[in-house]
């Protein structure tokens, strides 16, 4: 990991992004850019109460902006030593997200649980749900305090390819940390296979080959791994029941998910808004 990106808009929810940035590119001694996006209806707002020009006042703001960034870069360096750049677009904020992120060549992009107005869903709801869904680079949202390195991560995987990706991520990101791998297999129902004539012995025997299965897959995801640090639990379970459960148990400070085909599933779209732990998307 060589180039991190974190957005902010000042607001409390991002300050704990910009911490888990900043720690996270310690970690890695990663360059940092720290990105503030103004977007146009804001500039419109303004436009309607100065008198100055659309371009003296969006050139007055992003200097405005700037000079906070630069304030928080100099704070930042005053106590450790990295590299750190500001940046400021005008643009809608997933767009500007996305478009910094590739204008850097970021490796992780950092984003808050909230925005300035949590009801207005700045991060965690349509925007982050946009920037998640278009954005092929893995996207940390950061929920917790950063207090620490990630000590405990729950890797949801399922029985396809991508899945190698999702733990090789989690390991890149956390080097050190435990691991558990969660998948929660959805077999048949048993009510439908009764009413369409399965038995009941012929059911159970089905399942428990389904469950089987399932723990030979998930096993071979780290079956090449000698590390002591890795386990897994195959359960047959509603997977956000599933995880919210085993963080609850385990203490996860971080969720690992992979997207489904390149968009966001129903799993990762609701154990994002309601999980406590940080959330790590990886595309």
């Amino acid at each position: 990991m060589k180039q991190i990106l974190v957005a902010t808009d000042f607001s409390q929810y991002s300050n704990i992004a910009l911490d888990r940035a900043v720690l996270l590119a310690t970690e890695h001694q990663a360059a940092l850019e720290v990105l503030h996006v103004i977007t146009p209806a804001s500039v419109d707002a303004l436009c309607d109460f100065l008198p100055d020009s659309r371009q003296a006042i969006e050139e007055n703001l992003t200097n405005s902006f700037y000079s906070q960034l630069y304030d928080f870069a100099d704070r930042v360096k005053s106590r450790q030593s990295m590299t750190i750049q500001p940046r400021v677009r005008i643009a809608e904020i997933e767009t500007g997200i996305i478009e910094a992120a590739a204008a850097c060549d970021a490796d992780l992009i950092v984003l808050g649980s909230h925005g300035e107005h949590s009801s207005d869903e700045l991060f965690v709801g349509s925007t982050a749900e946009n920037v998640l869904a278009r954005e092929t680079r893995p996207v940390l949202i950061a929920k917790q305090k950063a207090d620490a390195p990630y000590g405990k991560i729950g890797v949801a995987v399922d029985l396809t390819e991508r899945s190698a990706a999702t733990i090789r991520k989690a390991g890149e990101l956390a080097p050190n940390a435990t691991t558990c791998l969660l998948h929660a297999l959805q077999a048949p129902n048993h009510e439908r296979l009764r009413q369409l004539g399965a038995s009941d012995e012929h059911i159970k025997r089905s399942r428990s080959e389904f469950y089987d299965r399932a723990v030979r897959e998930i096993g071979k995801l780290i079956a090449d791994r000698q590390d002591e640090r890795i386990s897994r639990v195959v359960e047959l379970d509603y997977p956000p029941a599933m995880i919210r459960r085993w963080t609850e148990k385990l203490h996860f400070d971080l969720i690992v998910m992979g997207k489904r085909g390149g968009r966001l599933g129903s799993v990762v779209r609701h154990v994002l808004h309601n999980s406590a732990s940080d959330i790590l998307v990886v595309g």
